[in-house]
This record gives structure tokens, C-alpha cells and sequence, in this order.
């Protein structure tokens, strides 16, 4: 073999590797599409409603024109209820400089006096919105809802009598909510 011939071997070998560097990857990615391996991932925490549950638009007038973190408040409000409605007055706060956007809501089928008692500084409002109230009774009880200004719900996170499961949930609902407001135009 001469030295030509050595030299052109080398160089048609150093072109295969480059051309395999980028083929490779194509061949592997579309491999992998079209056999269904690759699964998107979600970023959000909270369990995203589709479509969303539509608030009557009379209803929606009743409650604050803001984003509205919610939850339903039963007539007998147990522990469950009464750890939702105090993290709800609590997760206002931990919103830091967002916290005009947004408004915690305790929705009621009717009104009933015996509501849980919530801290002092509290922003949390209740409101009786039958219809609504109805509207969320598919989901989970003590659930905690994100509600747009436009009257969606559309996130919700499982309640529980647990404190723990509780503060969790809300952060993972601040979390949601956070990301929403970033990129909402609305409220």
C-alpha cells in the first residue's frame, strides 16, 4: 500500500466517524419516538382539570376578580377542613410580592354560621355559591382548587386530615400557582 493509498483510507475513516456522530443520534432519537419510549414530563405538582370546570359567569362576579386559590367548606367542618381553610389563609402569604393577584375563597353550598375560626390576619373570604359547590363535589372533599379570574377551575390537590400531607400540597400548589401568574395576562 503506498502512502496515498494509506492517506486516503485515513481521511475516509475520519469522514465515517463525523458522518456517524451526527447520524447516530438522529437514528437513536427516531428509534425511540416511534417506538414509544420517551414519555413527556409534566411540571406541574397539582392535578391538572381538562377541560376545566366553568364557574358560572354570575356565580364568578360574586367572588374577588383575581386568581383564587379555593376550597369547599362543608357544613361540618372537621379537621380536614378546618387544615385546608388555615393552610389556604396561610399559602396568601407565602406568595411574598404576588399576593394581590390572589385571593383564598372558602365556597359554600349555603351559608352556616359554624365556620372554623382563622388567624387574625387571615384574608381568606367565604362565599356561597351553590352551583359552584356542586361543580367541585366530583373531585375529592377537602381538595384545594386554583380558580382563574375567568371563572376556570383548573388544578386541584388532594386534602387530608394529615398537617404534614397538608403544608405539602399547599406547596406544591404554590409552586403551580406561581408558574400560572408568571405567565397569566389575566388577574
Amino acid at each position: 500500500m503506498s502512502q496515498e493509498q494509506k492517506l486516503q483510507a485515513k481521511n475516509r475513516k475520519t469522514l465515517l466517524i463525523i458522518a456517524a456522530i451526527f447520524i447516530v443520534p438522529l437514528v437513536f432519537a427516531k428509534i425511540v419516538f416511534e417506538f414509544g419510549l420517551y414519555s413527556p414530563g409534566a411540571s406541574n405538582k397539582g392535578n391538572l382539570i381538562e377541560p376545566p370546570i366553568q364557574i358560572s359567569s354570575q356565580e364568578n362576579e360574586m367572588l374577588p376578580n383575581t386568581w383564587r386559590i379555593a376550597m369547599q367548606v362543608p357544613e361540618n367542618c372537621g379537621a380536614p377542613c378546618e387544615r385546608g381553610l388555615y393552610v389556604l389563609s396561610q399559602s396568601d402569604y407565602a406568595l411574598g410580592r404576588l399576593h394581590d393577584r390572589v385571593t383564598p375563597v372558602g365556597i359554600q353550598a349555603q351559608a352556616h354560621s359554624d365556620l372554623p375560626e382563622l388567624p387574625s390576619d387571615s384574608t381568606l373570604s367565604y362565599h356561597v355559591l351553590p352551583n359552584a359547590y356542586e361543580q367541585m363535589s366530583t373531585l375529592p372533599p377537602y381538595s384545594l382548587y386554583i380558580i382563574d379570574p375567568l371563572g376556570n377551575i383548573v388544578m386541584w390537590y388532594e386534602g387530608s386530615a394529615d398537617k404534614d400531607f397538608m403544608v405539602m400540597q399547599a406547596r406544591d400548589l404554590l409552586k403551580d400557582l406561581k408558574k400560572m401568574l408568571k405567565m397569566s395576562r389575566v388577574g
